[in-house]
């Protein structure tokens, strides 16, 4: 068995590893990198042939895991793709969505001339799109599936978003067989929308995400701090933006606020869902109940957001006109990093005015616009122009999806005993360092191993 690491090594974006076993080659998720250019960049390099993987094994939805599945598709990879059945609904739209995009920014770059290719080309179109949905293949969980005699796997719930799941993997060794565990990104337990990550299994190596391994994220969701930014931006005649993911992150959002104007924590306000990919990803939530944490006082389950003040933006036309409208409304957009989305134009009209504030509500990425505004960056751009930063700038934290390093902790704690070696991914610096350091702490014995990018680990 090796590893290759060929992404989410010291970074938390491109999530790709490759599986060698037994003369497969499978590679556990295929996600865009995305953030600053030099890490955009590898995009354009596939550092393996395409063609000679026997499988992916997908995690989940998200870009960062699924986004590169249409380019292997584009480069000659015509093998299945497993994954839950909630994952490949998502994905459907999602990758048609980031094909869209990567039209889009071909488009743009040929009439602005900014490009050094000429003329440029997309990553992949929706062509190449439709030839990766055909080969999405659905696997149940908790059953193991043969990938060959000698290598299967079995996922578990998550816990992250909507079809999220973690993977074990058996293999071949001298010695008998061992298993491997995947985790993918691991949900905290604490969303009151999705049900919280399974217990894990006993495993001999577990590769591990450390998105927030160097902190820790409140436990309750005091919803206080929240309200009191609303009401005290839209009481100024302000306008509030919340750049969201468009798939948990969004939905978790718009469950808060209509929880708290019908508590009448807030005042009754506008609600714009300015994001086409969130809509569709509400509905496949109101589908996939089985998954969804429900409680009966959760009303909104049964309309994708229970308060009379909801609107749903549809058209890009739609989307220009809020941005020309100066009574207080909030409005949740895509992308959830500013990475690009409609969220941009709303950033770009709002930023300049004092009266307005941002909030974030996710993980910002080094490097991505959402960590430049975040940090207090004034020298910030979109669409390449100049946009003063006089909006207020707030952090909730509380509406993380990812597990902080006592949840990571905890979760290995489930298992029967620790396992022999953990790998650590799908973390900055900092935070690879701070759980590596918790870990061996808290697991004495147990090797502890952080990759590099593009790096190679034989079990």
């Amino acid at each position: 068995m090796k590893l290759t690491f060929h992404g989410a090594a010291s970074t938390v974006t491109g999530s790709r590893t490759l599986l060698e076993s037994s003369g497969k080659k499978i590679l556990i998720d295929a996600g865009l990198f995305q953030g600053p250019k030099d890490l955009r960049m590898r995009n354009w390099v596939t550092s393996f042939k395409a063609s000679t993987l026997d499988g992916v094994i997908l995690t989940h939805a998200h870009i960062d895991h699924s986004g590169y599945l249409p380019r292997l598709v584009r480069e000659g990879f015509n093998k299945p793709i497993w994954c839950s059945q909630a994952t490949a609904t998502l994905c459907r739209f999602m990758l048609l969505d980031s094909a869209k995009l990567q039209v889009e920014d071909a488009d743009f770059a040929n009439r602005s001339g900014y490009s050094n290719h000429r003329p440029a080309e997309p990553l992949y179109t929706e062509k190449d799109v439709e030839r990766t949905l055909r080969l999405f293949q659905i696997v149940e969980d908790e059953e193991w599936f043969s990938i060959s005699k000698s290598l299967q796997f079995r996922f578990f719930r998550a816990g992250h978003i909507l079809g999220s799941r973690f993977v074990q993997l058996a293999y071949p060794t001298e010695n008998g067989s061992e298993t491997i565990l995947f985790s993918g990104d691991l949900g905290n337990g604490r969303s009151k929308l999705i049900k919280p990550p399974q217990s894990p299994p006993q495993s001999d190596t577990v590769v591990l995400e450390s998105t927030y391994g160097d902190r820790l994220l409140p436990r309750e969701k005091n919803l206080d701090e929240f309200a009191d930014i609303i009401n005290t931006t839209s009481r100024r005649g302000g306008v509030i933006v919340i750049p969201a993911f468009a798939v948990g992150r969004a939905q978790e959002v718009l469950q808060a606020i209509a929880q708290m104007q019908r508590e009448e924590l807030i005042d009754k306000i506008p609600v714009y869902l300015d994001s086409p990919m969130a809509l569709e990803a509400t509905r496949a939530h109101l589908k996939y109940t089985d998954e969804i944490a429900f409680h009966p006082e959760d009303q909104w389950m049964n309309h994708p957001i229970d308060t009379d003040m909801f609107r749903a933006l549809n058209g890009f036309e739609e989307s220009i006109a809020l941005t020309q409208s100066n009574q207080p409304h909030i409005v949740i957009s895509a992308s959830g990093m500013v990475t690009g989305g409609r969220v941009m134009h709303h950033l770009k009209k709002r930023l300049p005015d004092a009266l307005n504030a941002v909030i974030f509500v996710g993980f910002q990425a080094q490097g991505t616009k959402g960590q430049l505004l975040q940090s207090g960056e004034k020298d910030f751009r979109i669409h390449h122009e100049k946009v003063d930063v006089l909006a207020s700038i707030h952090t909730l934290q509380q509406f993380s999806a990812h597990a902080d390093w006592q949840d990571s902790l905890d979760w290995i704690k489930q298992m029967p005993a620790p396992p022999h070696r953990i790998i650590l991914n799908h973390g900055e610096k900092g935070s690879l360092e701070a759980l590596r350091l918790k870990i061996i702490e808290s697991f004495p014995g147990v090797e502890v191993t952080v990759p590099e990018h593009l790096s190679e680990v034989n079990l």
